[in-house]
């Protein structure tokens, strides 16, 4: 009978420093961070609220408790937006047109991906193009991706190939 309470009580003790190994994560539904004059707040609902504390000169921050790393998510403009483009024809069987509205203002480049998101081929549309016409004789049916980058913007556009 001891020898059974002893080996429940190691299991227990071993189990709760192992427990220890975890790692803490916090899944709450808000959280914000905010910043105003010099003076920052994290918050995430759910969390109890800890105390930081800063040195005079800035560089040493210490804070008590779970924080979750900041994501920054940018936004950037659509490739379409800017130049208006029309891919024809959809499906198409050898070759497909690149149509734009305007005479293109710089580079654009077309990279061409399979379905797995493998490069099949790529592009360059030159300034001043109206019209551009990409062979896909090559290749086998099945859907293809054109995407069409001009520096930081760019445009994915879906293309079936009988």
């Amino acid at each position: 009978m001891k020898r059974c309470i002893f080996i429940l009580i190691t299991a227990f003790l071993a189990g709760a420093a192992l427990a220890q190994q975890l790692k803490q994560e916090v899944i709450a539904s808000a959280g914000g961070y905010n910043v105003n004059g010099g003076l920052s707040i994290s918050w995430t609902l759910g969390e109890t609220i800890v105390p930081t504390f800063r040195s005079q000169d800035g560089t040493l921050i210490l804070t008590h408790g779970f924080q979750q790393k900041l994501i920054w998510t940018t936004i950037q403009e659509n490739l379409e937006d800017i130049v208006k483009i029309t891919l024809f024809p959809n499906p198409a069987s050898e070759i497909v047109n690149l149509q734009f509205d305007n005479p293109v203002d710089g580079e654009i480049i077309v990279y061409l991906l399979d379905t797995q998101g493998r490069l099949v081929k790529t592009d360059v549309i030159g300034a001043a193009t109206v019209e551009k016409q990409v062979n896909l004789q090559d290749l086998p049916a099945g859907v293809y991706y054109f995407k069409l980058t001009k520096g930081k913007l760019s445009n994915v556009y879906k293309v079936v190939k009988v």
